[in-house]
């Protein structure tokens, strides 16, 4: 979406009041996590049979999809941002292999993710550069506003890790333990709003859980808590989040599956550092959609075709809107 600015706001003076009075309005804009974004993309943590592993052996999954958001008042690219609007067109391919370890019951292994945005598209509203402070409110105050800005950008975003990934089968109930370490190897640039990372390093727990019935029916949860290191270049230190993905759906037979699938975030410490200096907020979001599943025998292997649609319905500070995923995944 392309934002024009309205007529009463084209003079600098009108521009700057109605923006005094959009942060006025909101007490402070609305920061979380910085520029409202961070490594955990919705709904892209699982689907179908999420805390499964079937058998040992080396595992694919691959993932394109597009979202589509906006996001209220919030800071990125060292500017304060009135909105941004943002679609983008991301792959993520997963490769995995796990042993079977009789001592343990279960299994053991560990994965590699490699994450290439094709296509970021971003715009933002009115945007006012902060540095200075008030003395009347001790509050950094805004000059030079401007009319937001934009652009496109692709190409290789933040590698993660999965160096230990542990699963365990009790009957109908399934169970995979999965820490993800994100590294900053996605271009950065502190002054755009199209950057492919987000120069930090994050540390992330998952659990995973399974339950598929003998009727058909299954319910699948991951959740995960990311803890974020400092943005060296905007010395911001992102606060904590609590996610969770969850799938409830039903297996026709053994190659075909119906169900909805949804998401919760919900930042749990506030933001740090000197960079953080409109101080802390929380981020927050829901989404919920359909997800469907078809498995196809491709070159003698089982091959398994995901889609869904996730439509976000709530969110505070962070972006509000709709993904769509088309993945495969299959074991060699």
């Amino acid at each position: 979406m392309h934002h024009h600015p309205r007529p009463a706001l084209r003079h600098p003076a009108a521009l700057f009041l109605c923006l005094a009075l959009l942060l006025c309005a909101a007490a402070r804009p609305a920061l979380a996590v910085e520029g409202g974004a961070s490594h955990y993309i919705q709904g892209a943590y699982g689907d179908f049979l999420m805390g499964l592993i079937p058998a040992a052996g080396f595992y694919a999954r691959n993932d394109t999809f597009y979202q589509s958001g906006h996001m209220g008042g919030t800071a990125k690219g060292g500017k304060v941002y009135a909105g941004l609007d943002e679609s983008m067109v991301m792959n993520i391919t997963k490769l995995s292999y796990v042993f079977d370890v009789p001592a343990m019951g279960g299994f053991l292994g560990l994965g590699l993710g490699v994450p290439i945005i094709i296509n970021e598209h971003i715009t933002g509203d009115v945007a006012a550069n902060y540095s200075r402070k008030s003395r009347a409110t001790g509050l950094d105050t805004p000059h030079h506003l401007e009319y937001g800005g934009g652009g496109d950008r692709g190409g290789l975003s933040d590698l993660f890790l999965m160096p230990v990934i542990a699963g365990w089968n009790f009957g109908e109930c399934h169970l995979a333990v999965m820490p993800i370490v994100f590294l900053p190897t996605g271009y950065y640039d502190k002054n755009k709003l199209t950057n492919l990372g987000m120069n930090y390093t994050t540390f992330d727990g998952n659990v995973a859980f399974t339950w598929l019935g003998k009727a058909g029916f299954e319910l699948s949860v991951n959740a995960g808590y990311m803890i974020n290191t400092e943005n060296i270049t905007t010395k911001y230190v992102s606060g904590n989040q609590l996610h969770v993905d969850w799938t409830a759906a039903y297996h026709v037979n053994e190659r075909l599956a119906l169900g909805a699938v949804g998401y919760l975030l919900a930042q749990t410490t506030p933001d740090t550092g000197s960079g953080a200096n409109l101080g802390s907020f929380y981020s927050s979001g829901t989404g919920i959609g359909p997800a469907v599943t078809y498995t196809v025998p491709v070159a003698g292997k089982d091959v398994m075709l995901i889609a869904k649609w996730l439509h976000g319905i709530g969110a505070s500070h962070s972006f509000l809107g709709d993904s769509v995923f088309a993945s495969f995944a299959l074991k060699f």
